[in-house]
């Protein structure tokens, strides 16, 4: 007997993509936010959401990789722990004056401190 493919038995069972809209990655400045990317989305068996392929895409996630959920306001939100990381780092970066590296000065007082040890 032929062994079913992974993807035969998600078509089987429902879980195929359907022909989506193309979603436009920068809108309002932010990817994936605005009216114009929402996507009907239908709930399957067991609760079961398939994300489409380029909103995969957008989130930078594949199968298998970890992905972090919240409910806010009833509004389900899903971050890939790398968009979430490029997120934080934009953040910072405009807390941090031009030139500076965080990592040089941590590197500098270590230094220091490893002088001060030695004394």
């Amino acid at each position: 007997m032929a062994k079913k493919k992974k993807s035969d038995d998600f078509e089987a069972h429902g879980f195929a993509e359907a022909p989506q809209a193309a979603f436009v990655a920068e809108s309002a400045g932010r990817p994936g936010f605005g009216v114009a990317n929402r996507l009907r989305l239908t709930l399957g068996p067991g609760g079961r959401i398939v994300i489409p392929a380029a909103l995969r895409d957008a989130m930078e996630v594949g199968e298998g990789d970890a992905i972090l959920a919240w409910v806010e306001d009833g509004e389900l939100h899903l971050l890939s722990p790398r968009v979430g990381a490029k997120q934080a780092q934009a953040m910072l970066k405009g807390l941090l004056p031009e030139g500076v590296s965080l990592a040089d000065e941590l590197i500098a007082d270590r230094r220091r401190e490893a002088e001060a040890e030695r004394g």
